[in-house]
């Protein structure tokens, strides 16, 4: 048992420490004051005089609606993820009763093996608790070599932040018939793992105080061995920092973060030791709605960011930008876009009101697959599309 006087020594070293990364950090974030935003765009890439298309010219690609929300079904969707497994692509998202994120939220998912004939979409796991508290969120998928991995985030009713929110997981062996859940940890999840060139598996979500938690692992089940990277804390940036990312010919991981409403850009950090440490997020000339962004890598190396880059003000939530077109922007070197395309660009309207629920092709997730990039997006947080882009298109 341990003596007042040693409790005391433990504590005195124990706060050295937290004294030194105080202060390591508060030098990388002068340094980082100084340095070049990981990422920027060319001035004059979009037109915001024009507050529909933002000038650009539109994709060449195939849409489909894979849900559409009617007055027998439930009438809130959002949160989409895809991924490859055994021949097949996989789409989840988050399936509510009427309004964003509360009580009976379960999580569906359909399949295709040609990208084009889906099946009927199925639940993947209803509300988490019943009449408890909590909802689902869809968190993605993990394609793992002997079973296909669920994510989910349960939240409590409307409170995407709350320290009891959770990360869960299912598995399957055939995609058809899942297990238990397994609980994996704290905090809010929208995106699943993807494979670093090592292997190692990367995936982004929120601490309940509103900070980036991007975490790794060199499990290849996707399911245990997960670890936090290092991100320096930067207060009263972010509300929901979404982190999505892509790697450079260099190896150098950026990450792309949304900021809290009323910022309308996206900031970006960087991590040269495969998602162990992170640099300090600096605010990027990329602009951005305030809402999910979705970034990757083409199979020739390329980097693209998609999202909404509208800051004109949404008629329905001012404090926010419009989140039509949804665009795919491209860089050779992971560091300057100076390309883009309108994905989507038509104007919508929701046909059934909810809390939180706004217009707008919204919340992308994509991946190539055969020679096409797939995009998934809510449409209205009531409906989901797909669109389907030739790569030789980009």
């Amino acid at each position: 048992m341990m003596t007042q006087d040693k409790w005391q020594i433990v504590w005195s070293i124990l706060t050295s420490f937290s004294f030194v990364w105080t202060g390591v950090f508060d030098v990388m974030a002068e340094e980082a004051s100084d340095a070049e935003p990981p990422i920027a765009v060319v001035e004059g890439l979009f037109n915001t005089s024009d507050e529909q298309s933002l000038g650009l010219e539109p994709v060449t690609g195939t849409h489909q609606q894979i849900y559409t929300a009617s007055e027998e079904s439930y009438k809130f969707c959002h949160h989409q993820n895809l991924v490859v497994w055994r021949k097949r692509l996989y789409l989840m998202w988050s399936n509510g009763i009427v309004h964003e994120d509360h009580n009976g939220q379960q999580i569906l998912f359909c399949s295709t093996d040609d990208g084009q004939q889906w099946t009927e979409p199925s639940v993947l796991t209803k509300d988490h608790d019943g009449e408890g508290p909590f909802a689902c969120v869809a968190a993605g998928w993990h394609a793992a070599e002997d079973q296909l991995v669920a994510y989910y985030t349960a939240i409590i009713d409307g409170k995407p932040i709350h320290e009891r929110n959770a990360l869960f997981c299912l598995s399957s062996s055939d995609g058809k018939v899942w297990s238990g859940r397994k609980k994996l940890t704290h905090g809010f999840y929208i995106e699943g793992p993807r494979r670093l060139s090592s292997r190692r598996l990367l995936m982004n979500g929120q601490t309940a105080d509103r900070q980036p938690r991007l975490r790794f692992t060199d499990d290849a089940g996707g399911v245990t061995g997960w670890r936090d990277g290092m991100v320096p804390r930067l207060e009263g940036v972010f509300t929901f920092p979404e982190p999505s990312w892509f790697v450079r010919r260099d190896g150098t991981i950026v990450m792309v973060l949304r900021t809290k409403s009323g910022v309308p850009c996206l900031y970006a950090t960087t991590s040269q030791d495969q998602g162990a440490t992170w640099t300090v997020p600096q605010k990027t000339n990329f602009p951005d709605a305030t809402a999910r962004s979705f970034a990757g890598n083409l199979p020739d190396g390329r980097a693209y960011i998609i999202n909404n880059p509208n800051t004109t003000p949404s008629k329905t939530h001012p404090s926010i930008g419009r989140r039509v077109p949804l665009v795919i922007s491209l860089s050779h070197d992971g560091i300057v876009f100076d390309r883009a395309l309108a994905i989507r660009a038509e104007a919508t309207a929701m046909r059934y009101k909810g809390i939180n629920k706004a217009n707008g092709w919204q919340y992308p997730n994509a991946l190539t697959w055969n020679g096409y990039l797939y995009v998934a997006y809510s449409i209205n947080k009531e409906d989901v599309g797909v669109t389907r882009i030739d790569l030789a298109d980009l």
